[in-house]
Parts: C-alpha cells; structure tokens; sequence
C-alpha cells in the first residue's frame, strides 16, 4: 500500500517566529541530504537550502514521479532530511520539514516543522525558506512565489524582486522539466543553485533543455485540453491518457470554464498501474472534499496540495471508488 496522508488538520509552530527560524537554519546545516519537491516552488526553496549549505544540485535527492518522502520504500539516504515542499506528515527520523500545505502532523522533539499553512498572505516554501536563510538571493523566493501565486508572490517582501520579467519566464522553464518523461529537472535546480541572478539563468547553455521539455508539455496540453468533459450536478470528469503530467493545468482550465463545478482531471497514462488526478474549482476546501470521499483502504498517494488545488494517484478500482463517493457521472468513470 502507498503512503496515505492522515486526516485532519495539526497545527505547528509559527513559521515567523525568530527564535524558530534560527533553530529551523541550522537544522538544515546539520540534515544529511535536501529533498526539494520538483516544481518550481521546490526548486528554489531547494536552491536556497543547497546554497546555505554549500552543496551543488547534485547533492539534492530529487524523487521520481508518483513518490514522496512518505512513501513506503523511498530510496532517501540515513540520517536527518530537509524536505522541503512536500507537505508535511509524520516522519520516523530528524528532520527540518518545510511547506505550506495543510499539516497533517506535529513535530517530535528531533524535528522541526516550518509551516506557512493559513498565513494571509500565502507564503509559499521558497518563501519561507528566505525566512529561514535570510541572506539568500530575493529572485530565489520570487520564483516559488511566483509559481504558486502568480503576479501577486511580488508582492510578499521576501520576494520582492525588480526583474519581473526575467522571474516569470524562468520560474516557467523551472516548471516545465518534471511534466515531461525523464525531464532535465536537476537542471533546472542547478540553475538556481549556480546563477548570480535570473538574468544569467536565462543565459545558461542548459535552458535550451528546459525549453524542449516545456515545448514538449505544451504540444501534450493542446493534444488533450480538448477532451470533452462529462459534468454532473456538482462535479464534472475530464478523462484522458497521457505520459506528461498534464492533468493539473488541465483541471485549471476546465475549472474556469465549468464554474462552479469542481472539475477532475484523471490521467490513465501518466504512472504505470495508477490513474493520476487533479481537483480544481468548486466551492470551499477540495482537501476536506476529498479526505471525505476517500475510501480507507485506498491505495495510492492523495489528499496532497491545497485547500483550493488537491489530487494525487491511485490504483484504477479506489479511483473508480472515489469518483463513486463524490458522485461523478457515470460516464466520466470510463478511460477514454
């Protein structure tokens, strides 16, 4: 069985106190090894993290699609991690745990939990790395803010970052390499780890890789956008198959256009043996939505991401389960 986040919510300690944030930095002097989530948000909280302890982005574990640090199994070196932008769960192991989703677990005595979860504003992980590592570069923040909360991650103080322009096209060339097939993703993280500022990134003889991977993923997107959904009175379908992680940018879309349904974009083709989905739109928090309908015995890796954007994976008959307890259309239970 896969790693299942517990339900409910468990609140940790406040992520702007000063006292934590300095404990929070030098447990991530102490961790063996950085585990940054592989969008753009992880990368460059990861980036910060490598840069603090003098690494370069070959020292980071960068984890193959449909794993996590909470998954059964996960090759993750001995010792104290910093994971970073991956929720945050119970752990058997020190470590520095850094994210701003729903905690799903408090820390033991051995770990330190930094957690942005309900701030106003939204402080994505990269941000609340530059917390922690104050002196780290402005434009590092800015990219994860940016990923997460578009024009408006300027606007938090430690992203404040006068290349706008640079930012917003290198935080989409950081994002592009994880929904492609064996996508250069440590790429990606060493252009953050080794560039002088986002301008120079962008100048690096490794983005022509980056650009080919978002090429790749966009030319997917346009293949299945089209699908036509199956909508019922609450919640509509949109089923496809594809190799690329597609599925949430495909959930957005529909999202908009279906207002106010909650929209499922379920992928058949994405991980081997699972159908990969993403919850978009509706009304109040997916999470809660989907921790309800999610079957116990369910195997797979879900109630991952926010309160307004959820999803993960599952085996083909608990998905099949799901959609039943969330009552999706029939129709929208068949893979196209």
């Amino acid at each position: 069985m896969f790693a299942r986040a517990r339900r409910g919510h468990v609140s940790t300690s406040v992520s702007d106190d000063a006292a934590h944030l300095v404990r929070a930095r030098q447990a991530l002097r102490n961790v063996a090894a950085v585990v940054p989530h592989t969008d753009a948000d992880g990368l460059a909280a990861g980036a910060i993290a490598l840069r603090e302890r003098g690494e370069g982005a070959d020292a980071a574990v960068l984890l193959e699609p449909g794993t996590s640090p909470w998954t059964p199994g996960t090759p993750l070196p001995e010792g104290p991690l910093a994971i970073l932008d991956w929720g945050v769960r119970e752990l058997d192991r020190p470590a520095l745990v850094v994210d701003h989703q729903m905690p799903e677990a408090a820390p033991r005595e051995d770990q330190v939990f930094v957690n942005g979860y309900g701030a106003v504003p939204e402080a994505p992980t990269a941000v609340l790395m530059r917390r922690i590592v104050t002196d780290a570069p402005a434009w590092l923040a800015a990219v994860g803010a940016v990923s997460d909360l578009g024009e408006d991650g300027f606007e938090l103080p430690e992203a404040a970052e006068a290349r706008r322009r640079a930012v917003r096209r290198l935080t989409s060339l950081v994002n592009a390499p994880r929904r492609v097939p064996g996508g250069p993703v440590r790429s990606a993280l060493a252009l953050l780890v080794e560039s002088d500022d986002p301008r120079a990134a962008l100048d690096d003889e490794r983005v022509p890789e980056l650009e080919d991977a978002k090429r790749e993923s966009k030319a997917e997107l346009d293949r299945v956008i089209g699908t036509r959904p199956v909508a019922g009175d609450a919640v509509a379908v949109v089923r496809f198959s594809s190799r690329c992680r597609v599925h949430p940018m495909v959930a957005e879309t529909w999202a908009r256009r279906l207002a106010p349904l909650v929209v499922i974009a379920a992928n058949d083709g994405y991980l081997p043996g699972r159908v990969s989905f993403a919850m978009r739109g509706g009304d109040g928090s997916l999470l809660a939505l989907l921790r309800a309908a999610l079957p116990d015995d369910a195997r797979g890796e879900v109630t991952l991401g926010h309160d307004r954007a959820t999803g993960g994976s599952l085996a083909p008959d608990d998905f099949e389960r799901l959609l039943e307890a969330l009552g999706a259309p029939r129709d929208g239970r068949r893979a196209s």
